[in-house]
């Protein structure tokens, strides 16, 4: 018997001492993480990204950079096509069938764009990270011959591919609107959610505060990220499934109950005028929107 205790004991020590481990492991990445998050951020100046280029009037900042990443260009055309797509299918359908299927048909149509515009900004961000490599090569090029760090990029550009010279161009776009080049750049790394171009503005921020030879950062960069996109293709490779499959287990529920408000909006309204159903369906969408949650930090993270 008393064996027994003492080795649940250690079984209990050892655990205790894994989990103080693995605590001690995250805060120390933790505190690297927002060491370098800091570093990276340091040349930003709040009061100028307040007055951002890119923040259209009346559009959240959140949309407008979704928007943008996907390649789509914010003015009255998009507008009126958005406006269009959404507005036309829910007005028809509410004078056919009624206020239920209008929403449903909604439901849909939001999903329909969503998936849409989730697709482009995929499709631009891999094929900007193939071309980022070669750019700073040009880069490099330019500024071995004597020419600063901002002209060499601007001369880069003009031979850089799309969709990363469209990209790239609203950093010009915003340098003649009062921002320095590696706060451009950092819009642009919270814009299309990339990291490279953190790195490139932390380059661009050494070149214009310190000096040096930059261009020697910017070709090992350039070989570092033909580096990373190798392994990182074999990443998303081996991770295609289930990045899939929780793609499908998010827009599943969702996709499904607007199908049913379009072509039987009774079948939900009956049990949203019951008390007991009400509840049933508010703790559904609060236990879908925690897995949709969850899932998306789990696939974030691979």
């Amino acid at each position: 018997m008393t064996f027994g205790l003492i080795a649940i004991a250690l079984v209990f020590l050892s655990v205790a001492l894994l989990l103080l481990s693995k605590g001690q492991d995250q805060q120390s990445r933790e505190i690297a993480q927002s060491r370098l998050d800091r570093a990276l951020s340091h040349s930003l100046d709040p009061l100028q990204l307040q007055n951002d280029p890119l923040k259209k009037k009346y559009v959240p900042r959140w949309l407008s950079d979704n928007l943008i990443s996907a390649g789509l260009r914010l003015d009255k055309p998009l507008a009126f096509k958005l406006s269009a797509f959404f507005l036309v299918p829910t007005f028809l359908t509410f004078g056919i069938r009624g206020s239920g299927s209008a929403v449903g048909v909604l439901i849909l149509l939001i999903l329909l764009f969503t998936g849409w515009v989730l697709a482009k900004q995929r499709k631009r961000k891999q094929l900007m990270l193939s071309q980022l490599p070669a750019f700073l090569d040009g880069v490099v090029r330019v500024s071995a011959v004597g020419y600063s760090l901002t002209v060499s990029f601007n001369t880069a550009l003009e031979n850089a591919e799309q969709p990363l010279r469209e990209a790239l161009g609203m950093a010009v776009q915003m340098q003649y609107a009062g921002l320095e080049l590696d706060q451009s750049m950092h819009r642009l790394a919270r814009v299309y959610g990339l990291s490279e171009f953190k790195l490139i503005a932390s380059v661009v921020t050494l070149a214009l505060n310190y000096g040096g030879k930059s261009d020697i950062l910017l070709s090992r960069l350039a070989q570092y990220l033909r580096d990373r996109e190798q392994h990182h293709k074999e990443l998303m490779a081996m991770s295609s499934e289930a990045r899939t499959s929780a793609m499908f287990m998010c827009a599943l529920v969702p996709a499904l109950a607007g199908i049913i408000l379009a072509l039987n909006p009774a079948y939900l309204s009956t049990m949203w005028q019951d008390g007991t159903g009400r509840l049933l369906l508010i703790g559904a969408g609060v236990l879908q929107t925690t897995g949709a949650i969850i899932i998306y930090r789990m696939v974030k993270s691979l």
